[in-house]
């Protein structure tokens, strides 16, 4: 039987909106597995842990939260419960992410033990966020975005797309492998890959990128996502390398915030 794990990336706290459509990745093990998808931001209040388990494809695509998980994230001596708000989603307003602070996960499912961490990067300022007449098309809209990368280290980073507020499945990640220290001009890709018209982008749309400077574990675990269903050739998909000790699926961010929101015209 094949199982199938839907990842929906955290909202931020300001943007609470579930992802309008999911990633669904078909694993390689056929076992059902615990999924942990975790983060702390330099946002107050942004810190939030789902705990699931995987289901077979013949089941709903409902999110399979776990109840009854100890979840604590400890930092610079302290130690936070996270209280579990509904089944499988556990929260805190306690932790306010500070850059360059390693932030570490414990997750305990009956008596299994997970563990993560994750060191928060420096801010590093979202400049500009834009879309020329030329780039917008109903089907598929590529605004451009614009950061300067800071010289002397190196960074990684995730944009998130948002349409109206939702969460799309469509995200970027970029490292400065042949950008350090230099403006950086990339192009995001808001696209229907369905065929329902009603999901098409309109003008008077409202485009938001948010820009999150993330850690190199975390930045190989969405690049490894993005290629996890497999080659064309119809290899067998890899899982995803997750950061999660222990045996889960999942991952555990501590990541900086920068957003920025377009109007299509």
């Amino acid at each position: 039987m094949k199982f199938l794990y839907r990842l929906i990336f955290f909202a931020s706290f300001s943007l609470l909106l579930a992802c309008e459509d999911p990633i669904t990745l078909q694993l390689k093990d056929n076992t059902p597995k615990y999924v942990i998808e975790g983060m702390v931001t330099n946002e107050a209040g942004a810190c939030w842990v789902n705990v699931s388990q995987t289901k077979s494809l013949s089941e709903s695509n409902q999110f399979n939260g776990v109840s009854g998980a100890i979840v604590k994230i400890a930092y610079n001596g302290n130690t936070i419960t996270l209280t579990e708000t509904e089944k499988g989603v556990y929260k805190t307003n306690l932790i306010n992410g500070t850059p360059g602070v390693t932030y570490q996960l414990n997750v305990n499912i009956r008596g299994e033990v997970f563990t993560a961490s994750s060191k928060m990067p420096a801010v590093v300022p979202f400049l500009d966020f834009k879309l020329k007449p030329s780039d917008y098309d109903t089907v598929r809209t590529t605004p451009m975005v614009k950061f300067k990368d800071p010289d002397g280290v190196n960074n990684y980073y995730w944009f998130q797309q948002y349409i109206n507020d939702k969460l799309q499945s469509q995200y970027k990640v970029l490292n400065d492998e042949f950008t350090p220290g230099q403006e950086v001009n990339d192009y995001l890709v808001f696209e229907n890959t369905t065929k329902n018209n009603s999901k098409n982008i309109k003008r008077g749309d409202k485009l938001t990128a948010e820009m999150h400077s993330i850690d190199p574990a975390v930045y190989t675990y969405l690049f490894s996502l993005s290629n996890a269903n497999g080659s064309l050739d119809g290899a067998a998909p890899a899982n995803p390398l997750s950061n999660i000790k222990g045996g889960a699926l999942g991952f555990f961010s501590a990541h900086t915030v920068e957003r920025k929101t377009l109007v299509i015209p």
